[in-house]
């Protein structure tokens, strides 16, 4: 099995995101809101034991995101986990595991829309108002469905600008708070309960979800068998520092972080006054729009490369002649983002996206372990020393996790993949 050639409309798409620039899609779209309010709940969960949760958390996710990194390197087509599924699997699998990638992005599209006009509310309480609020989500969608018709270039220059303006902050938070931590308050009491353990290092394990969608844009990037290696492994070592550095600060300047609502901001008041509040109120909303934008456009190449390998009707793979930019992908993934999270539906989205982006990542881990037995599989740029194991280790992870689900929440992604799998066969058909 050797890698199949790129298509045509996978030609015409424009190689504009540098090594870096997808650094910092990972960034944008792994540090969002939730960890703004994650280190109160692990501090209420396991104590000061958090801090070692975040460390040992980062470094069990990097198992997954290591696994990525390899296959990835194998590729420099648009798909990411779609397309090492469909060559390692089959179409079938592929398309599955493609659909569910695609359905929770559309969850965090319309999660964090709806996160920002929260967090906004503050700052501007006529965003209670319903047509406000629907008005204000409207204008998000549009913007960025705007700029990614533009250009590929464009859309990474806006996501690098509201990477830096959500990290700065945080940096800031971090550099300054370290100098007023108490030693005395990083004391570790007695162990936690298996049980607080188990569910503290959930919480924690998908404050680290984002790397993924590196992959899927390789398309769209220069030198991409070597750059979303390099991307994935950057932004998860940087992210892991980053992560626990404000536990630390969290754990060791507020008393009663374990009870606190909004635990950065409360921790910033206490060594920044109330500025400090504003600071991280700001950056929340930032944050929320970045991880919107970071999220559809991974989205949007999801779709037009489930068409561009016949899984999705073939219009969904048009590209624009002059922007070359996959311009009905993008437009039915707004459509999608901006229903759901109007409607409200995105509650009911978000019961499975964790999930489904779990299954994504356990048979990610496997592809490795298929492409590493095939003599014809493509060849890596990047090989992991002791790829099995981590193959093994990030499965074990992914379906430790999966069985603390529910009944009905497995049921749910069921329904899902069902509904695609039909629209699967019937493009089969036409085809």
């Amino acid at each position: 099995m050797s890698q199949a050639p790129q298509t045509i409309a996978d030609q015409r798409l424009i190689r504009g995101i540098s090594r870096w620039a997808l650094t910092a899609f990972a960034i944008n779209l792994t540090v969002g809101s939730g960890i703004l309010g994650l280190p109160a709940k692990m501090q209420a969960l396991v104590g000061n034991y958090s801090i070692l949760v975040m460390i040992g958390c980062g470094l069990l996710m990097a198992c997954i995101a290591l696994c990525f990194a390899e296959v990835a390197s194998r590729f420099d087509r648009t798909g990411g986990p779609q397309l090492f599924a469909s060559q390692a699997i089959g179409p079938v699998a592929g398309f599955s595991v493609g659909w569910l990638l695609w359905i929770s992005r559309l969850g965090t599209c319309a999660a964090v829309s709806n996160l920002a006009i929260d967090y906004g509310k503050v700052l501007w309480p006529a965003l209670a108002q319903p047509f406000v609020r629907a008005a204000a989500i409207g204008a998000l969608v549009l913007a960025y469905t705007v700029i990614n018709i533009l250009g590929i270039r464009q859309m990474t220059a806006v996501n690098s600008g509201f990477t830096v303006l959500k990290i700065v902050p945080l940096v800031a938070f971090v550099a300054i708070g370290l100098s007023f931590v108490d030693p005395a308050a990083l004391t570790l009491p007695e162990p936690p309960a298996m049980k607080d353990l188990s569910t503290a290092i959930l919480l924690a394990a998908f404050a680290y979800i984002g790397f993924d969608a590196t992959t899927v844009l390789a398309g769209e990037v220069r030198d991409p068998q070597r750059s979303v290696p390099f991307a994935i492994i950057t932004s998860v070592a940087c992210i892991i520092v980053l992560y626990t550095l404000i536990q630390i600060v969290c754990v060791g300047t507020l008393p009663g972080l374990a009870t606190s609502e909004r635990p950065l901001a409360d921790a910033a008041t206490t060594f920044a006054g109330p500025w400090g509040a504003v600071a991280i109120a700001i950056t929340a909303v930032v944050s929320c729009t970045g991880v919107f934008g970071a999220s559809m456009t991974p989205g949007t190449r999801l779709l037009f490369a489930m068409s561009d390998q016949g899984q999705l009707p073939k219009p969904l793979a048009r590209v624009h002649e002059r922007f070359r930019t996959p311009v009905v992908a993008i437009l039915v993934t707004a459509v999608a983002a901006l229903i759901l999270a109007v409607s409200g539906s995105f509650i009911y989205l978000a019961k499975i996206t964790l999930i489904s982006r779990l299954l994504v990542y356990v048979t990610t881990c496997l592809t490795l372990l298929i492409f590493r037995r095939r003599v014809d599989a493509p060849p890596t740029q990047f090989k992991l020393p002791g790829g099995a194991t981590f193959a093994v280790i990030g499965s074990l992870l992914c379906l430790g996790f999966l069985a603390n689900s529910s009944m009905r929440e497995l049921l749910d992604v069921a329904i899902a993949l069902a509904i695609g799998l039909a629209a699967f066969g019937i493009s089969r058909r036409a085809a």
